[in-house]
């Protein structure tokens, strides 16, 4: 899947974006990506648009006050488009559930609404001034191009409003005197505008959709370097035939456990297994039949980890060890003779092989940190001994480290 989308991109990108338009999923996703990102700008461009807007108000009243009142109804009207959705742009509700989607919509709104009450004020002018305000739509056209990052085809539908709007008040409504030669310039340089305008805005859209296509990219192969490296942890701490913890993270394990139960003063309890005459069941049943008694062990003794920084390990060949943590002489002892039981009781059947039982020799040792010589090493030399003890003494049993062998049968039989 993985590899499917960053091909995708991949073509995407060297097709240069010529088509600024992505498939649906991608387009959805580039689109909220853009409306998050660039909201600021919208709000930017809003707050400098409804200033110059308005502001403009002041010379009216400076220059032809018998208009003033007129001129001022008309950015009041004109002026709701504009500066409503700017003035709920910041409340976050809104924002969440109509300014980011409609984003490109609302700076059409407002980018026409705009170029609309301009004409509207520049048809009840008097001369000079009328021809200042046709002239303002080009400030109109930089402010919604350039600074709210209006994409290119919303910009277009506002360019194609603003001079529908631009010629119809031209022709309609304005003045008689030299109509012609007033729409021609007018037309001139609203066109040449309009036309730079939205080849930098083609441009700038264009340059941020290959910056997305990059960027999600690069988290796609950041995000695929770190589950392989996730992945090469795992393999490096896990033994690759049992599924469970190898030898190093054995000792990593125990030392970090070890140090805990330090600061807690609780004991640490660690069980040996051997599996019992694994040579012969290996030999006689070959070794795929071996391979799935190891896994039979692992699983019981991997069933036992159930607490926090309890691990089951394979020690080495058929050996396997598990930690307890705050756990005495006593309760791990318990807890082997379950998983004695349990091993003792599966049924190990492989391909053609006939149904066999396997056994496994335990070890049992406890101790403080802190405490005489007790040390990680030395709680796996007593573990290790005990297990060779049971079995010395007949194997398929437990033996817990310091107690004797009559003593410990003596104590399961009463």
């Amino acid at each position: 899947m993985k590899a499917a989308e960053l091909n995708t991109l991949q073509q995407l990108l060297n097709d240069r974006g010529w088509h600024l338009r992505f498939n649906e999923e991608l387009e959805r996703e580039f689109q909220l990506d853009y409306a998050h990102r660039y909201y600021a700008h919208m709000q930017v461009a809003g707050i400098m648009g409804v200033i110059a807007f308005m502001a403009c108000g002041i010379l009216d009243l400076i220059w032809m006050r018998e208009m003033a009142g007129r001129t001022w109804l008309i950015r009041m009207i004109a002026g709701v488009p504009m500066w409503g959705p700017l003035v709920l742009s910041f409340w976050g509700k809104f924002r969440q559930k109509i300014g980011e989607r409609y984003m490109q919509l609302i700076i059409c709104i407002f980018a026409t609404s705009a170029v609309g009450g301009l004409i509207a004020i520049s048809l009840n002018s008097t001369e000079p001034y009328n021809y200042y305000y046709y002239n303002a739509v080009t400030v109109a056209i930089v402010i919604v191009f350039v600074l709210s990052r209006i994409q290119f085809k919303w910009g277009i539908v506002s360019a194609i409003i603003m001079w529908l709007s631009l010629n119809v008040g031209l022709i309609a409504f304005g003045p008689e005197s030299n109509k012609l030669a007033i729409i021609i310039i007018t037309n001139y340089v609203f066109i040449g505008s309009a036309v730079s305008a939205l080849i930098g805005t083609f441009l700038i859209e264009r340059s941020l959709r290959q910056n997305y296509l990059q960027s999600r990219m690069l988290s796609l192969e950041n995000r695929d370097l770190e589950e392989s490296n996730l992945k090469l942890q795992y393999l490096s701490a896990i033994d690759g035939l049992t599924q469970v913890a190898n030898r190093r993270s054995l000792d990593r394990n125990l030392s970090i456990e070890w140090q805990r139960a330090l600061r807690k003063r609780e004991p640490i309890g660690f069980i040996m297994a051997d599996i019992d005459h694994f040579k012969i069941f290996n030999d006689t049943y070959g070794h795929q039949a071996g391979d799935e008694c190891l896994r039979v062990v692992a699983t019981s003794l991997k069933d036992y980890a159930r607490r926090p920084g309890d691990l089951a390990a394979r020690y080495g060949g058929e050996e396997f060890a598990l930690v307890l943590t705050d756990s005495s002489a006593e309760q791990a002892g318990i807890v082997a003779e379950q998983i004695r039981e349990k091993i003792m009781n599966v049924v190990i059947k492989y391909k053609k092989n006939d149904p066999t039982h396997v056994t496994a020799s335990f070890g049992v040792a406890s101790m403080v940190p802190g405490s005489g010589q007790a040390t990680p090493e030395a709680l796996i030399l007593a573990a290790d001994q005990a297990m060779y003890q049971a079995k010395r003494s007949g194997r398929n049993r437990v033996v817990i480290f310091g107690q004797s062998v009559d003593d410990q049968q003596g104590q399961r039989s009463q």
